[in-house]
């Protein structure tokens, strides 16, 4: 069985505070960072957005807006699952603001990212 992942987009912002702004406008509550910070995340409604300051890496696939997800389950253990079922495994990487993560991609070729967070952080 795999672990239940949440969706989480990343959104790549040039003004953090101009930003979260915009999400709280939207009903949103800042529930991790600071306001003036590099990276915060956001709860609007029943989802999850996380904010970066900085430009999104075409390298890795990056774009202003990325989808990720967050599992509970150990990221190797993830991996193996995955490959056992035909999913394309880019690699597993570390990401300076959000520590290790695992790089699938679509059968169209866009980039997903999957991290673990620990299971009471996930709503």
């Amino acid at each position: 069985m795999l672990p239940g992942l949440q969706l989480q987009p990343m959104v790549h912002v040039a003004d953090m505070p101009a930003a979260v702004g915009f999400y709280e406008k939207l009903g949103g509550e800042l529930i991790h960072g600071e306001r003036g910070g590099d990276w915060v995340l956001m709860q609007v409604g029943t989802a999850q957005v996380g904010l970066v300051t900085r430009p999104p890496d075409p390298a890795q696939g990056e774009s202003t807006v990325e989808l990720n997800f967050s599992a509970t389950m150990p990221l190797e253990r993830l991996e193996k699952q995955l490959r056992d079922r035909g999913v394309t495994i880019v690699r597993l990487a570390t990401d300076r603001d959000l520590g290790t993560r695992l790089h699938v991609e679509t059968p169209d070729g866009m980039p997903v990212k999957i991290h673990q967070v620990e299971p009471d952080l996930m709503i």
